[in-house]
């Protein structure tokens, strides 16, 4: 029989103690790694954290009465314990010009902080400031083994830029307070994706520890979390760092009909972030037009926005060879079950296909989306009624890729994407693509062949497409030919180009 251990007040008092103890160490700490930045000199050591902190915060609160907005934010974050918001820095600015001396400074650094930690209840944390380094964003890919466009993406440009280039690896700490390093286990998930991990999966001990860039390239390679834009906005705006992106697509506003609203906020809040960043690299023709026109609207703010700049996503695969069977042409449609990949129209065009009499099977390769009630009643209908229909999941990449060589042809009449990677990565396996007549879909399309293009909104259109891949063998290996002689970009190539864009012509200004 289990029993709950109750807490005397003397416990909880013993709790308390610890909690502030370490508060006043990690200040004393983020306060000496502030000032080894910022000082010219600083004062010895003290042993004792609170007469540690007590001798640098005075010659600290000295400098920010003229520093400049980078010098105010590391030492607001060395205070607080946490990256400062817009409004903090604001606020401390105007509140410290109308300071009496450096003893009002110091009382108001202070007293933010103590606010700030009870309000956003932080735990205590350390420091490090990282500096005149390349640091690289990828919280979700080094939290979670989901592996669809952008976490490739994240992945496959961290592993390459890491074998050539010294970088710093980080994912937001406790709280979205900042960044921190990655884990072994969570620099294994990015850089080793997809290899056995042999380590240990325990959660890391001790105090957590920020990691504060200074002078620092720092790259969202993926859409940061919600929470962590606020925080961001200060960095790219007040810090010495330059914010720069990869910039996916738009689809969370441009097509919010289509996403739930959580998304459309989450996006907002990135953009209201991306505006102070310097330069965005699309993946695509189409998603720079995207990030463009955001850039061009920033004018009725006064505010330049960032240089958007093209940089064409890699298309390389791991080349299969077909393991295709039989006579039944294989159907293949490659994609999560969003609405905007319009997986409802390819179930609508494949039972009126085979209501006129044409035999083939309709394979699905991907994961749920965020609403897939009526994709799951649908398919669950046809196969009642005897439709073959294969639903696979969610596959590694190299099944994946068997499985599109071994097709007759993909469907990805997709309604909005910023790159449409299914489109290229089955070209590359050698396979025929029928997708969308615009965007970045079209881009690939007219620069490889192998493809049909269609009105994705049109059904009719779609259907006739696919009967046509289905019934005219000339077509079909017209197509087939065409798709063997695409040459894939290769990783290395991007990876090379967006290494270029991002990092080297932001250090050339």
């Amino acid at each position: 029989m289990s029993r709950s251990r109750n807490l005397g007040p003397s416990s909880i008092d013993s709790n308390r103690e610890a909690i502030e103890r370490d508060r006043l160490c990690c200040l004393a700490q983020r306060l000496r790694a502030a000032a080894e930045v910022l000082l010219d000199t600083l004062p010895e050591r003290d042993p004792e954290p609170a007469r540690d902190a007590a001798q640098l915060l005075p010659p600290l609160s000295a400098h920010v009465r003229t520093a400049s907005p980078a010098e105010l934010w590391l030492v607001l974050t060395a205070v607080v314990g946490a990256y400062p918001s817009p409004q903090d820095q604001a606020w401390a600015r105007r509140a410290i010009e109308f300071a009496a001396d450096r003893t009002d400074v110091e009382l108001l650094l202070l007293e933010h902080a103590r606010q700030a930690a009870a309000a956003r209840t932080l735990p205590p944390m350390e420091m490090d400031v990282v500096s005149d380094a390349v640091v690289v964003e990828a919280d979700f890919s080094a939290r979670n083994d989901k592996q669809t466009g952008i976490q490739r993406v994240t992945r496959q440009v961290s592993a390459l830029w890491s074998e050539r280039h010294s970088l710093v690896l980080v994912a937001w700490a406790p709280g979205h307070a900042g960044h921190r390093r990655l884990t072994e286990r969570e620099t294994h998930r990015v850089l080793r994706h997809g290899e056995p991990w042999a380590g240990d999966d325990a959660a890391p001990t001790g105090l957590p520890r920020l990691c504060v860039p200074w002078r620092c390239t720092l790259v969202l390679a993926e859409v940061p979390p919600s929470a962590g834009a606020i925080p961001l906005s200060a960095l790219a705006e007040s810090s010495s760092s330059t914010v720069v992106a990869i910039g996916y697509d738009a689809i969370p506003v441009t097509s919010i009909d289509l996403r739930p609203l959580a998304d459309a906020t989450t996006f907002v809040r990135y953009l209201s972030m991306l505006k102070h960043a310097r330069r965005i690299a699309a993946i695509s023709v189409s998603s720079a037009t995207e990030f463009q026109g955001f850039a061009s609207a920033l004018a009725a703010q006064g505010i330049a926005g960032p240089e958007v700049v093209e940089v064409s996503l890699a298309t390389e695969v791991v080349r299969r060879e077909s393991t295709a069977g039989g006579d039944r042409p294989l159907l293949l449609c490659l994609g999560s079950h969003e609405p905007h990949k319009n997986h409802l129209a390819v179930l609508h065009v494949a039972e009126a296909l085979w209501r006129d009499g044409l035999d083939f099977e309709l394979h699905f390769v991907g994961g749920p989306g965020w609403d897939v009630r009526a994709y799951d009643a649908t398919v669950a209908r046809l196969l009642r009624d005897g439709r073959p229909i294969v639903d696979h999941g969610v596959l590694p990449d190299e099944d994946m890729w068997s499985l599109t060589a071994s097709a007759t042809v993909t469907v990805f009449p997709s309604l909005h994407e910023g790159f449409g990677l299914p489109v290229a990565e089955s070209l590359s396996c050698g396979t025929p693509v029928v997708t969308t007549d615009y965007g970045s879909t079209r881009e690939i399309a007219t620069a490889a062949g192998g493809c049909l293009l269609v009105d994705p909104r049109d059904d009719d259109e779609l259907e006739a497409a696919l009967r046509r891949v289905l019934t005219e063998p000339e077509l079909l290996e017209r197509l087939r030919a065409e798709a063997r002689a695409y040459t894939p970009k290769s990783w290395r190539t991007y990876a090379d180009e967006l290494w270029d864009a991002l990092v080297v012509e932001e250090a050339a200004r």
